[in-house]
């Protein structure tokens, strides 16, 4: 009897035990479904040596009306960066790395090379831009990038569009959270306006910014980034990041009550199966 009791308890607890540790998994499986579905439309596509339409207008950081084409002279690169101002996440990470990249260059922005990072929110305005860019230029630690880095703006939604689509990169707005689900890249043209260079993520290298820019302003085009499988780059939005954060703590939460699921049952079976062989030796005649 005894021997039939321990075999069914022990058959239970580990039915029990593989049951709990499929839970993070499914739940593991659930977001990552919804976070591919988030993502839908949200990718890069490099075209290294195709144009720019260098004819698209903005509104530079004093407010006043520009082209694209006037960044562009002969033997200075440009660098090219997407983003807005009310991003809550990696836009103003990306855009402080890439201060701090300039920092380490013996290039400076606004004599051997040009920055030009366009907003790709059309509700913000030359001030909003102008403020971003002060910001940027302190990190920079240099007053005279200001000549050699722009923010540009831009109602036109439009507008945006062609720069976005011109550089192969695809983005969308969360109508619910207000926010824009892109990725974190960068983008280098040559002095004529070929997109030459594309830099995935973050942890930029002065030297190896400078590198591409000096590549650049020969006219020549560097090779595709490779993808990890993260599909081009870091994900930009705040949901991503309260989903990840969320992750943590639902896994941390469900491996705790499994591992303390784990504990009772271990123990308990074994209290139960003592208790039961005391009691049947007690019935056993003297």
């Amino acid at each position: 009897m005894n021997k039939g009791i321990s075999g069914w308890g022990l058959g239970t607890l580990l039915t029990m035990v593989a049951a709990l540790l499929c839970v993070p998994l499914a739940a593991q499986s659930i977001e990552e479904q919804q976070l591919a579905e988030q993502l839908k439309g949200v990718y890069v596509v490099q075209r290294i040596g195709e144009m720019l339409p260098l004819d698209i207008p903005f509104v530079d950081d004093n407010g006043h009306n520009v082209t694209l084409a006037q960044y562009f002279k002969p033997g200075v690169p440009v660098l090219l960066t997407l983003n807005y101002s009310d991003c809550p996440r990696n836009c103003s990470l990306q855009l402080s790395d890439l201060a701090r990249a300039l920092r380490e260059m013996q290039w400076k922005p606004g004599t051997e090379f040009r920055i030009v990072t366009i907003s790709i929110d059309p509700k913000e305005d030359f001030k909003r831009a102008r403020s971003s860019k002060i910001r940027y230029l302190g990190e920079a630690a240099s007053s005279e990038a200001d000549k050699g880095w722009h923010f540009l703006t831009t109602s036109n939604q439009a507008n945006i569009d062609r720069i976005s689509e011109a550089l192969g990169y695809f983005y969308k707005r969360d109508e619910a959270t207000n926010q824009y689900l892109h990725k974190t890249a960068m983008f280098i043209a040559t002095p004529e306006g070929r997109i030459s260079h594309y830099i995935r993520s973050m942890g930029y290298e002065g030297g190896v910014l400078q590198g591409y820019l000096q590549a650049a302003a020969k006219g020549k085009l560097g090779s595709p980034v490779s993808d990890d499988g993260t599909g081009f780059g870091l994900n930009c939005f705040a949901q991503d990041y309260n989903d990840n954060v969320g992750r943590a703590f639902l896994m941390m939460r469900i491996g705790g009550s499994c591992v303390l699921a784990f504990v009772v049952i271990f123990v308990g079976y074994f209290w139960v199966r003592e208790l039961r062989r005391a009691r049947s030796v007690k019935v056993e005649p003297a």
